[in-house]
């Protein structure tokens, strides 16, 4: 099947006189009354769960569809994006090592890096991705590759088949956060990466009203990852798992709308007051447009990012004036958002830091929804005083 049938039944066996919609499986714990069959489950010699903070039927299903959907061989559904980051990390690089990053990784992911991975002994070599001699000399006695299908919040793309396969050559695996381009839009897999993680929060579940991620991957790695999973806590709870599935079937739409109205939206404000730069990846005479239709064909997804001039005054003015458009620190939800990196997703990073990525008080990141084009960009447009 296509990607888009396949996301409708990925991760779910129907047979005969079974509920057509899965049902929600709201149990902590399993009954056994045969030692021997329990010890066989709890081995992984056969197919069960026991405790749920080690598997269970709806998160199972969230991680198979998704591994499914990336071209996977298994998957480890967790109870955020950053965990799902973590216990990736944790099972690529097990023991500390020096860790290659973008210079514009996602903010979250820069915390996790300074003020948990750094005390524990690993280092980070920060590299700008689009010189691939700068990432070339970094992978030397490397551990582990992390990056980003595209860049939160200025949309950049990365060459993922270049990173990929200068990562083979030095033996370094290469881990991708492919949350922005969702596995409709683009799969790290089949470009050499070895593990692609979500957070499953944003367009996988899609509604704005569940925390979740997914690793996925080899089986060998899926294992380890969820073992740290399990070991670490990182449960998610069924709800939130048949939440996501249940997102997951209208994903191929949803995109494909979203990543539509954002090439609009991006088109229309590039010659809108007090507009100072429009990021979108697929943007006619951009810098990465012939990398980005080559790597992302079927489209570049719903997110973009503007620079507004005047900075925080003209930022709150725009929030203000808003009539349908909502500010909310999050993405990837059916209606359109927009957030403020300064003071959200990179507010620990220093003014300077944030400078250097290219993030500044006038900063916009946008989320498109699957509203009409021409009603969000007439919001946006009124809000900036046309």
């Amino acid at each position: 099947m296509q990607p888009g049938s396949r996301a409708v039944h990925a991760g779910h066996r129907k047979t005969a006189r079974a509920p057509l919609s899965p049902p929600i499986v709201q149990t902590a714990v399993y009954v056994y009354d045969n030692l021997e069959d329990y010890d066989a489950v709890a081995r992984g010699d056969v197919a069960g769960h026991y405790y749920s903070r080690i598997s269970n039927e709806n998160v199972a299903m969230l991680a198979e569809a998704v591994a499914e959907l990336e071209g996977a061989e298994a998957g480890v559904a967790t109870s955020s994006g950053m965990a799902a980051i973590l216990v990736g990390i944790s099972a690529l690089a097990p023991r500390p090592c020096p860790i290659v990053a973008p210079l514009d990784l996602y903010g979250g992911t820069w915390v996790l890096f300074r003020q948990e991975l750094e005390p524990a002994g690993y280092t980070t070599r920060i590299v700008d991705f689009t010189d691939l001699e700068a990432v070339r000399g970094a992978l030397v006695g490397a551990g582990l590759v992390v990056c980003e299908t595209i860049t939160n919040p200025l949309v950049r793309v990365a060459d993922l088949e270049a990173i990929c396969r200068l990562a083979a050559e030095s033996g370094v695996p290469v881990l991708v956060d492919n949350t922005f381009a969702t596995p409709i839009l683009c799969r790290p897999l089949e470009l050499g990466a070895t593990l692609s993680v979500h957070s499953a929060t944003k367009y996988i579940g899609g509604h704005s009203d569940l925390t979740a991620g997914v690793t996925v991957g080899p089986r060998d790695a899926i294992r380890a990852a969820a073992a740290r999973a399990s070991r670490l806590g990182t449960t998610l709870g069924p709800f939130e798992a048949w939440l996501a599935v249940r997102g997951l079937r209208t994903l191929p739409l949803r995109i494909a709308r979203m990543s539509a109205n954002a090439l609009a939206l991006a088109e229309a404000l590039q010659e809108a007051p007090t507009v100072s730069g429009v990021h979108y990846p697929t943007l006619p005479g951009s810098a990465q447009e012939e990398l980005a239709r080559r790597l992302l064909p079927d489209g570049a997804g719903g997110m973009l990012a503007v620079q507004l001039e005047g900075g925080l005054p003209t930022v709150q003015r725009l929030l203000d004036r808003f009539r349908m458009v909502s500010f909310a620190a999050s993405l990837a939800g059916v209606e359109t958002t927009v957030s403020h990196p300064e003071v959200t997703s990179h507010r620990n990073l220093t003014p300077e830091e944030r400078a250097a990525l290219g993030i500044h008080p006038g900063t916009v990141r946008i989320s498109a929804g699957i509203e009409e084009a021409s009603d969000i960009i007439e919001d946006f447009l009124q809000a900036l005083g046309t």
